[in-house]
């Protein structure tokens, strides 16, 4: 096809956004438009594009770069059917809820539920039912990991780790994500017998003061607005979650933290070199901001709690988070496992899921709760490289730099330059995983 790389990089740039698009409503609504995806941009979603990139990029960085989100968009396009078939599953009434008036509901909203439900006894109902009707969706999340294995190797890329980590080398995520659960493990709340409790106890629900009654682009704009970080920048829109617990809150700062990343790129650099497929730049300042509720000064001077409630609720939902740290850490870990025997990729999930959280997940319910993400090794390697991030912060700014218009100013020119290697070194992710460690031991012990 031999397109010239402006425009290769204009498809791309098209493409992507079309793709967010309908993964946007995919999850709000379901697979309401059963159509295929990204047929209108074949031209940047083929193997033979991929082939054909492979022979042109070594003497173009933009067609090198191009490459990455080449495979990464044919991926997503040839794997589509099975992603309709897994939300079709998530929706369909196949989970039975005993009780004193029966019901049949979606696997979606009995995890809803669960997540919602306070009471530990309404919670065991809810998980047990989850468990018990969980097959179909099981299934169609295997059969759409088994695709994607099968893609990838159609595609000729053998090693899928090499392409999804951004890290310098690829195998030593898996040792880092090791450290992670061994150097946190004597900070992990208390152990449970049930893992819905352990799911309710990462929500940090009771840690509930300060925090605004709703949620709206307007509160980040009253936090951050005044330090000119948002100065020259649109934002894009970025979904909010539902308010459960104060880690909502957390994914709320975490999502506006990507979405400034990804506004604050030169408006002139290539697509393809701004936003690469698994964007490790965006990754860390996504941890960076959604770690924010785990701060005491944080609390003190943006919820307006007194030091000692403010220290109280920041333990709270550190404990909280570390869970969540714990449990995306084992993901990393479960990865590769869609080529295990039946039985040994189960038994795997539930051994990972215990050390992650003290209760195994059912085995069942792997690839489902939680569900597998080709971006999970970037938010690991990006929470870990965020703490490295906001000890440099606090050196430099003092414990308010989130409020600090010089703090803002170094966030934006940090931006300014593209990095020249997409991808972390195992070095910086592992001074980024002490870091953790030194923070969370100050804080909880």
């Amino acid at each position: 096809m031999d397109l010239p790389p402006h425009e290769i990089d204009r498809l791309i740039a098209r493409a992507t956004d079309e793709l967010r698009k309908r993964e946007r409503a995919l999850r709000a609504e379901g697979p309401a438009d059963r159509s295929s995806v990204l047929e209108a941009f074949r031209a940047v979603s083929t193997r033979s594009m991929w082939i054909e990139l492979g022979e042109r990029g070594a003497k173009d960085p933009i067609l090198a770069a191009a490459r990455s989100h080449v495979a990464a968009l044919t991926i997503t396009r040839v794997t589509w059917p099975e992603r309709l078939r897994l939300a079709d599953a998530w929706r369909a009434k196949t989970i039975e809820i005993e009780g004193p008036v029966p019901e049949r509901v979606s696997p979606r909203m009995t995890l809803a539920r669960l997540l919602d439900e306070a009471v530990p006894e309404q919670r065991r109902v809810l998980a047990d039912a989850l468990t018990r009707g969980a097959s179909e969706l099981s299934d169609a999340a295997l059969v759409h990991e088994e695709r994607r294995a099968e893609a990838f190797r159609r595609l000729g890329i053998e090693d899928v780790d090499a392409f999804e980590v951004p890290v310098q080398p690829a195998t030593s995520l898996a040792r880092i994500a090791e450290r992670v659960l061994d150097v946190t493990d004597e900070l992990l709340p208390k152990r449970t017998s049930r893992w819905n409790d352990a799911l309710a106890a990462s929500l940090a629900r009771d840690a509930g003061e300060g925090w605004p009654a709703r949620l709206s682009p307007r509160w980040f704009q009253e936090l951050f607005g005044k330090t000119g970080l948002f100065d020259g920048l649109t934002i894009p829109p970025f979904e909010l979650p539902r308010l459960v617990g104060a880690t909502s809150f957390a994914r709320a700062l975490a999502r506006f933290g990507a979405a400034f990343a990804e506004a604050d790129v030169p408006r002139a650099a290539p697509f393809v070199l701004a936003r690469p497929p698994f964007d490790l730049r965006a990754a860390r300042r996504a941890a960076l901001f959604g770690a924010l509720p785990a701060d005491p000064t944080f609390g003190v001077r943006a919820l307006g709690l007194g030091r000692s409630r403010a220290r109280a609720q920041a333990e709270q939902v550190a404990r909280a988070l570390l869970l969540s740290l714990r449990l995306l850490a084992a993901r990393v870990l479960f990865r590769g496992s869609v080529t295990l025997p039946h039985r040994a990729r189960r038994e795997r999930f539930e051994e990972l899921t215990f050390r992650a959280l003290g209760a195994s997940i059912p085995g069942v319910l792997a690839f489902v709760v939680p569900a597998a993400e080709p971006r999970d090794p970037t938010r690991l390697a990006g929470a870990l490289l965020a703490m490295s991030d906001r000890r440099a912060l606090i050196e430099r700014f003092d414990e308010d730099w989130f409020e600090n218009p010089r703090a803002a100013l170094a966030l934006r020119e940090e931006h300014a330059a593209l990095p020249r290697e997409p991808k972390g070194s195992e070095v910086a992710i592992e001074a980024g995983a002490h870091d953790l460690s030194r923070s969370l031991a100050e804080l909880l012990r």
